[in-house]
């Protein structure tokens, strides 16, 4: 059946109970900003709506989900409008769209006007304020990443979900945690795949694996993806756990030990932290390298194409490691601080410890033994990736942005 031809949907807020930490607490809006926002959406509800004009919108503007979708958008002979949340990123981003999308900044009439008459809009959070799609407007959450692994929406206490037209995912899993977290039918929460998938798949690893390393590219060569503890963005301030970290989840004298470990093997690890995370990771490391955002988009690149240049991914609740289960390599789990985490934010998949595919550890002694398997060319774990592959993954290819326009109707020209 194809998207558009779903029910319509009455979001409740009754369905599900909120959890996690009652001291995480999403930030509100100024009382100016929400009345501003109000009078929007009952524009929005008035303006006649271009058949023809679809807008995309990321809150981290170089996102591969977004990405994904403007050059599908391309290939069928569409053109589509991005709206930018930092205006000074729109030359990075022009050289990864070509010159036949518009961008604009967000914060700008003619970038209002571009939402307003837009019939299709693409998000990864929401675009001005989180009202109820008019049914003349088709909005489709993207999200930036899969749900069942922290606490996102309305599982926060005080928040009621986020609003859309349609939300995909990539499982029967996915599909039912992120009805409960957005407040959505199931049937508008389509298994067709994440858009930003499709950059990973296609993505050519070992060039961009040069490109970042050069001559250590030949050696071992792990990507550390940590989730942020306290991040910032828009203005605003959040803290997911009580204890913050440097960058990594372990004290820096004990990443000073890892950095020794790593070298006595001649082996790397890239440390590229979330845009959001208001960490830094100081300090003079030989084996551990940081990539920062900025460097990594001088290079044209994007966290999904940087995902094939690595050996294997440490991370913790990064929900990464639900996509990098596409690419079938391994998985190291550092999560020292999960009690601490697990009180704050919230996970939702329990006991986390055992559904995740990769050693799950806890001091640096384990993180040691666990980077010493795969160094000795060990994995231990490919059989529990194959079956979260199964779990977590109705699609492999990279074909997401596709079946997602296919089912709503955006067609070729």
């Amino acid at each position: 059946m194809p998207i558009g031809a779903q029910p319509p949907v009455r979001p409740s807020t009754e369905l599900f109970p909120a959890t996690g930490g009652g001291s995480i607490r999403p930030p509100g809006q100024p009382l100016q900003r929400r009345a501003a926002y109000l009078g929007l959406d009952l524009v929005n509800r008035l303006v006649p709506k271009r058949q023809d004009a679809v807008v995309l919108h990321s809150t981290i503007d170089l996102e591969d989900g977004v990405l994904a979708l403007v050059e599908e958008l391309r290939s069928r002979g569409r053109r589509a409008t991005v709206l930018l949340e930092e205006p000074r990123r729109a030359g990075r981003l022009r050289a990864l769209v070509g010159d036949d999308v518009r961008l604009l900044p967000k914060q700008s009439a003619r970038a209002v006007l571009a939402f307003l008459t837009a019939r299709h809009v693409f998000t990864t959070e929401n675009v001005y304020g989180d009202r109820q799609p008019p049914t003349s407007q088709t909005v489709v959450n993207i999200w930036h990443g899969e749900p069942p692994t922290k606490v996102v929406a309305r599982f926060f206490p005080g928040q009621q979900g986020l609003r859309a037209s349609y939300a995909p995912v990539m499982s029967t899993l996915g599909r039912a945690y992120r009805s409960a977290e957005f407040g959505l039918h199931p049937l508008r929460v389509p298994i067709v795949g994440a858009p930003r998938n499709d950059r990973m798949l296609r993505s050519d690893g070992p060039s961009v694996r040069r490109e970042i390393l050069g001559d250590a590219a030949d050696g071992p060569v792990f990507l550390w993806l940590p989730s942020f503890r306290e991040g910032s963005w828009a203005g605003r301030t959040r803290a997911d756990a009580a204890t913050s970290h440097p960058g990594i989840p372990f004290p820096l004298e004990q990443a000073r030990q890892l950095d020794d470990w790593l070298v006595e093997r001649g082996a790397t690890i890239v440390l590229k932290l979330h845009p959001h995370d208001v960490a830094s990771f100081p300090g003079d490391f030989r084996a551990l390298r940081v990539l920062t955002q900025d460097e990594m988009e001088q290079r044209g690149l994007t966290l999904y194409t940087l995902l094939p240049a690595f050996d294997a991914l440490l991370t913790d609740v990064s929900s990464i490691w639900l996509d990098y289960l596409l690419l079938d390599r391994p998985l190291v789990f550092a999560f020292p601080d999960v009690a601490d985490y697990r009180a704050g934010r919230g996970l939702n998949l329990e006991p986390y410890e055992q559904w995740v595919p990769g050693p799950f550890v806890r001091d640096l002694d384990a993180l040691c033994s666990a980077l010493q398997d795969l160094l000795d060319g060990r994995d231990p774990m490919a059989e529990q990736r194959r079956l979260a592959r199964l779990r977590f993954h109705e699609h492999t290819d990279d074909r997401s942005a596709q079946r997602l326009l296919d089912g709503l109707g955006i067609e070729r020209r």
